[in-house]
């Protein structure tokens, strides 16, 4: 620690200077005095020293504020689904906290949270105030982004403390084979769509296409007998490229570079659901045709790894998730 004096054009004015864990520290030129300047270095070391045995003192980072600036991040680097998503269970979770500091919040806060919205899953009605069979994966979700809430707030702001919902285990699910719907179910289908529709589900029928990698499908990735989905391994992950055979729907159509294959809709459609309604079937969703497109390959004898990399994943075990006997 040492003082040092400047002779400038409104008189003698002292500074000081020091080194403190491998950095340098130094004032303006602004003392009047060196009793001065030498006061004002020993405060200012006693800050250093004090932020170093109390890491978060000064942080004082509100719940509120922090889920702001996570949903901000989320929008600018994520889909909108994930986007939506994330708001939904952050809103749960603050109002079940309150705009406390988020270095007040505990374990323990965590585990009640959770607890309450398991408790309230089990206690939902239909409209004919019939318990509703519910599972637990909305109480995993909340975790996972109550979770990812803090490990960000953590290394945004160099936190020194551990992530509340570190050891939390998640809650048990009850897995399930995925309905693979039958030719039969597929043909009555179709004919209750429109020609939108019509080629929308057929595209995911023959390639094993995720409803979202269809729905963002451009003309500048249909080639002559291939197209080219794109697919996110991870929220926030990089889309990562694979081909696919060209199916039938598109082999007679052509689009320009920039223009949406599918451009009427922007998020998942809901007519699926409405049509098998009205047909009054098994219910099933968009993800069980991928399952059956795999199943319907492993069928064929297709390799494991080709089937792996047609429906874009990177874990084979993955893939024999998706296999079903027909």
């Amino acid at each position: 620690m040492a003082q040092f004096k400047r002779k400038l054009k409104k008189g003698l004015r002292w500074y000081f200077k020091f080194g403190h864990n491998g950095k340098t520290h130094f004032s303006k030129c602004i003392y009047l005095s060196k009793a001065e300047a030498k006061k004002a270095e020993i405060e200012l070391l006693q800050e250093l020293e004090d932020r170093e045995r109390n890491p978060n003192k000064d942080i004082e980072l509100p719940l509120f504020d922090l889920m702001n600036e996570r949903l901000d991040y989320i929008q600018a680097n994520n889909s909108e689904k994930h986007y939506s998503e994330s708001q939904r269970y952050l809103k749960l979770f603050y109002k079940h906290m309150g705009n406390v500091m988020i270095q007040d919040i505990t374990k323990a806060d965590i585990n009640r949270f959770l607890v309450d919205v398991a408790t309230s899953q089990k206690k939902k009605k239909d409209r004919k105030n019939k318990l509703i069979k519910t599972t637990n994966y909305p109480v995993n979700a909340l975790l996972r982004v109550v979770k990812a809430l803090f490990y960000y707030a953590i290394e945004t702001y160099e936190l020194n403390m551990r992530n509340p919902c570190k050891g939390i285990d998640f809650y048990p699910i009850e897995k399930r084979m995925k309905y693979i719907p039958s030719d039969e179910e597929l043909t009555a289908l179709l004919l209750l769509c429109n020609e939108e529709q019509k080629s929308l589900v057929e595209f995911i029928i023959d390639t094993g296409a995720r409803i979202n990698e269809a729905i963002a499908l451009m003309g500048k990735d249909v080639g002559d007998d291939y197209v080219v989905l794109y697919t996110r391994k991870s929220h926030g992950g990089n889309r990562i490229p694979r081909k696919v055979p060209k199916p039938d729907c598109l082999k007679e159509k052509s689009f320009s570079a920039n223009e949406r294959v599918f451009s009427r809709w922007t998020i998942k459609p809901h007519f699926l659901k409405r049509k098998i309604i009205l047909l009054k079937t098994q219910m099933w969703g968009w993800h069980c045709l991928p399952h059956r497109y795999a199943s319907l390959l492993s069928k064929e004898g297709r390799p494991l790894f080709e089937i792996m990399k047609l429906l874009g994943h990177s874990n084979i075990e993955t893939t024999q998730i998706y296999l079903q006997l027909l």
